[in-house]
């Protein structure tokens, strides 16, 4: 699609892909300014009540109007194909930027508390991000913290909950109906099981990242898919002060409690 044109946006380059379709490096004709535009899949297009959550959901991220999580400008339709524009954000990934030991304890704050506030403000208007990994995390040069692709996000029904009967597990993020929505080493474990999650699965996914972060390693280890699910439905993982003897304990308890394996006896 470089060098194409949809509607008044041109397709410069090409900046990632991922499972609801491919991102793009596009110019606005109309405000003279860069954005980035998601071309979604056909799997997504093409079903009619798959294209209408998706713009419900894409509604309410755009209301949610936090600074650490991407704004979405659109959503639109042009030649039969359906795209969305967004915020470019440029920088790194978090993956990029955290070193073999991790970080130290100020610099995971740095990241941490904006993560964790917009979290929040997302799981008040009722939105799960259900994707929440390294490689979804942007630090720009600035060193502000950006929350990128709600692709996978689920807004909760009112009077109900729960996603889609899932039932199979990919290393990759997927989107189909019918399988786990996620990314496997970041996955909490009623999601692991395909079973119906809320926000509590996000803060799971956040205690990941935050280990991570400090200690350069993830906290659920396997060398298959099947070994790593089993690790993230049955083993805890070790303390992280032990690992960094440097930490405050009270941190070690703070990651404990988002790795419950029971959503009820994590933070609410």
């Amino acid at each position: 699609m470089i060098g194409q044109t949809l509607s008044h946006y041109k397709i410069l380059s090409k900046l990632g892909e991922g499972g609801m379709g491919a991102v793009y490096l596009s110019e606005d004709a109309r405000l003279g300014r860069n954005v980035a535009l998601k071309v979604l899949s056909d799997e997504w297009a093409s079903d009619p009540e798959h294209l209408r959550r998706f713009e419900r959901e894409a509604k309410a991220i755009a209301a949610i109007a936090h600074p650490t999580i991407v704004t979405i400008f659109s959503v639109e339709r042009a030649d039969d194909v359906h795209f969305f524009t967004m915020g470019l954000v440029e920088g790194k990934t978090l993956d990029e930027l955290i070193p073999p030991g991790g970080f130290g304890l100020e610099g995971m704050l740095d990241i941490a508390v904006p993560l964790t506030d917009a979290l929040s403000a997302a799981h008040c208007r009722g939105i799960t991000h259900r994707d929440l990994k390294p490689t979804n995390i942007m630090v720009t040069e600035d060193k502000r913290v950006k929350i990128l692709d709600f692709g996978l996000a689920k807004l909760l029904e009112p009077g109900g909950g729960g996603a889609a009967n899932d039932e199979a597990v990919t290393e990759a993020a997927i989107t189909r109906a019918g399988v786990v929505l996620g990314t496997v080493p970041y996955m909490s474990p009623e999601q692991v099981q395909g079973i119906n999650v809320d926000h509590r699965s996000d803060i799971f996914s956040a205690g990941v990242i935050l280990f991570e972060m400090l200690s350069g390693q993830r906290p659920f280890q396997g060398n298959t898919s099947a070994a790593l699910i089993s690790a993230i439905m049955r083993d805890s993982p070790p303390d992280v002060s032990s690992l960094k003897p440097t930490l405050p304990h009270r941190l070690s308890g703070i990651l404990a409690r988002c790795f419950e394996k029971d959503p009820s006896q994590r933070f609410q």
